[in-house]
């Protein structure tokens, strides 16, 4: 909970960093780390500097105001995108003050346990809850065609469990592209999002609703580029939820990724479901 004695926080940009079992970010004028086991809130006020670090400069560490002339703690996070860190230290030195609290910043950290947001557990349960009925399944399937005597098919149906799970996964998630394609082409709103960092296949865009919020996808590699700037790029998102956006692509694209599932990954799923499925249907017929 934020300290009555703490200034208003200044407005900054989200900006984020995901390290090696950590991650730190900027919000609602704080840098948050958080930690296998903590998570901490340390005010801007509390900060004395922030560098980039480690190979490439891929690393952030945030140092805070000592007090008595004592130095005061470190944090550091061993992060993998040398841009990302960039940013992000630039913008908390410049938002940093240039002197600090009399009994130093760290009595201005909140320690919060690191915890899990509720949505994220129920996915988790979900999750958990699906591998254990397909498991299930695979096993009992293994188990009652072993009983029927018939090993040819018992190992049919255990080989086949990966060409369906492949199949599944495919289908899936061109499904699920599909449908919320659909979705955004019948209310989503199109507007221009720009570079905002990294690279690679993680190159970030950053783009702002009609109200004036602030959001980020990663770009579609295939994302056609406006006027052939590589940092500008056509999104569409969801004016119910601004965060859910696509990259608007090319009608050739997208038939050739339809092409892709509807010819492989169709034919995969079907192998599949008769190596698995079809086997223990033909028991009882």
């Amino acid at each position: 909970m934020p300290r009555q004695s703490e200034p208003s926080p200044p407005r900054l940009p989200s900006l984020s960093l995901r390290g090696q079992g950590a991650s730190i970010w900027i919000e609602a004028g704080a840098v948050w780390l958080e930690e296998r086991e903590a998570r901490r809130r340390i005010p801007i006020a509390a900060v004395e500097e922030a560098r980039a670090t480690g190979r490439d400069g891929r690393s952030v560490e945030v140092a805070l105001w000592g007090a008595d002339g004592v130095p005061g703690p470190v944090f550091r996070v061993a992060g993998r995108d040398a841009t990302a860190a960039a940013r992000l230290v630039e913008v908390i030195n410049r938002a940093r003050p240039r002197t600090g609290p009399p009994e130093g910043g760290a009595p201005l950290v909140d320690v919060l346990p690191a915890g899990v947001p509720e949505a994220v557990r129920r996915r988790q349960r979900r999750t958990r809850a699906e591998v254990s009925a397909v498991l299930a399944v695979y096993l009992g399937g293994i188990a009652g065609l072993a009983l029927a005597g018939d090993m040819f098919r018992v190992v049919l149906w255990g080989v086949g469990i990966g060409p369906l799970a492949l199949g599944v996964l495919l289908v899936g998630i061109g499904a699920v592209a599909a449908r919320r394609r659909w979705v955004l082409r019948k209310r989503g709103v199109a507007v221009v999002a720009r570079f905002s960092h990294g690279g690679g296949k993680q190159r970030y865009f950053r783009y702002a609703d009609l109200e004036g919020g602030k959001h980020e996808i990663v770009a579609d590699y295939a994302a056609p580029k406006i006027g052939g700037d590589p940092n500008r790029i056509e999104v569409v998102y969801d004016p119910e939820d601004p965060d859910k956006a696509v990259c608007t692509l090319t009608v050739r694209t997208l038939a050739w990724r339809t092409a892709g599932i509807v010819l492989f990954g169709v034919p995969v799923l079907l192998l599949g479901l008769a190596m698995t499925v079809g086997q223990a249907v033909s028991l009882f017929f």
